[in-house]
């Protein structure tokens, strides 16, 4: 008698079925912790433009007499006069390195998209414009002088609170950037 020698060589559709849910499983396990690592990420590209803001800032002041720029900080609504000589963020420091692409915010961009509305993520201080670097205690006169400095002068934040539920990235004047409710 002869035998067929039978070899399998497919899975059973039992077999596909129990793969496909043990990687449904995984994936669901998985999901949670993409998604905080993906906001994560959203945020640190925030704050990574902010510096290069930053950088930017201190070199406009290096170049105009230690004064910030002018910088409307609603330019859809503007705050100053047609004559102040206010610009967006973009024309201020174009010459500076400071491009579209560093005004958006991953996070807002997602959200709100304040960028789409005001042409920047980040809403620029009116405090701290046309303001001397060297004299930021006339910014906010009822302050010692010897308690102001340029790491407590902020320049710009967040329009919004968009990272981390009510927190929102803060540039303060001497380039850094934290993180405030």
């Amino acid at each position: 008698m002869k035998q067929f020698l039978t070899s399998r060589r497919a899975f059973t559709l039992i077999e596909l079925l129990v793969v496909v849910a043990i990687i449904a499983c995984l994936v669901s396990l998985v999901m949670p912790s993409l998604a905080a690592v993906r906001q994560k990420a959203d945020n640190l590209r925030c704050v990574s433009n902010m510096r290069q803001i930053g950088a930017s800032v201190l070199l406009y002041v290096n170049d105009h007499d230690q004064r910030t720029p002018v910088i409307e900080p609603w330019p859809s609504q503007p705050v100053y006069s047609s004559t102040s000589g206010a610009q967006t963020m973009l024309q201020a420091l174009t010459p500076y390195g400071v491009t579209p692409a560093v005004l958006q915010c991953p996070s807002d961009l997602k959200g709100p998209n304040y960028y789409a509305k005001e042409g920047s993520s980040y809403q620029w201080f009116p405090g701290a414009s046309n303001q001397n670097t060297h004299a930021i205690s006339s910014i906010f006169p009822r302050m010692n002088s010897q308690s102001m400095t340029m790491t407590k002068l902020f320049l710009m934040f967040d329009y919004s609170p968009v990272h981390s539920g009510s927190n929102y990235n803060v540039l303060y004047g001497d380039g850094h950037v934290a993180t405030a409710n």
